[in-house]
């Protein structure tokens, strides 16, 4: 339906991509695509946002800061992705309450807050499309409350190591305790001990900043039975 620059970016979008109306293809001419190199800081606390973001390609890491230093990762954007922290800050005429940091070099597309309030209150379609990914992307965050709150750390490591492993043949997870650590939103120290149980269970083997999957049978039933007080 479209051509050239917007069919670059829109074909990560295929509810946008077929939509037609006026107010939609006036504001799909104030779309702006942005290159970012990695490790960039796309916003932080406290910044004004003046944009919707449209992540086009790439890897995006959304997290919080607490005041004692610890972190918890919020999302991980990959291209085909809206940036719901984006449009709630916009919603509510707000700043940005976390940060986010690309992760590899990002190519996205951004439209300006005044485009975006329009084409919001004058396209339907593109109106169910937000409205719709916001209803999506607050179950996630519903699904990471009830985990953070109700399961234990040692089931959440093991259904993040499973998730997270390259593949299934060698069953590695590149990734530091620390950095885990702020996937799961608890301490390092909290993630080497257990890590360091589990290794001497034969779930897994450690080495600098790669645990191996030794055993994923019984990491399965640690992700879905009950589990031991660490």
């Amino acid at each position: 339906m479209y051509s050239g620059t917007e069919a670059h970016w829109l074909q990560g979008y295929p509810a946008l991509e077929n939509l037609d109306d006026p107010a939609w293809r006036v504001a799909l001419q104030k779309f702006e695509i942005m290159d970012v190199p990695t490790e960039t800081t796309v916003f932080r606390p406290g910044d004004p946002c003046s944009y919707l973001l449209f992540l086009v390609k790439g890897d995006v890491r959304v997290y919080m800061s607490g005041d004692n230093g610890r972190e918890i990762v919020l999302s991980h954007l990959k291209g085909g992705d809206l940036c719901i922290l984006t449009l709630t800050t916009l919603l509510q005429t707000s700043d940005y309450s976390a940060s986010a940091v690309t992760e590899t070099p990002i190519c996205a597309a951004r439209l300006p807050v005044a485009d975006f309030r329009k084409a919001f209150a004058s396209s339907m379609g593109f109106q169910d499309f937000i409205l719709s990914t916001l209803a999506r992307r607050m179950h996630d965050t519903l699904f990471l409350l009830q985990e953070v709150a109700f399961e234990r750390l040692e089931m959440r490591l093991a259904c993040f190591l499973l998730r997270q492993r390259n593949g299934y043949d060698n069953c590695a997870v590149e990734m530091t305790h620390q950095q885990i650590a702020c996937e799961l939103g608890t301490t390092r120290e909290m993630i080497s001990r257990i890590l360091k149980d589990l290794e001497r269970r034969g779930c897994v083997r450690l080495s600098r900043k790669r645990v191996e999957l030794a055993d994923t049978s019984r990491l399965e039933n640690i992700n879905h039975g009950p589990t031991r007080n660490i």
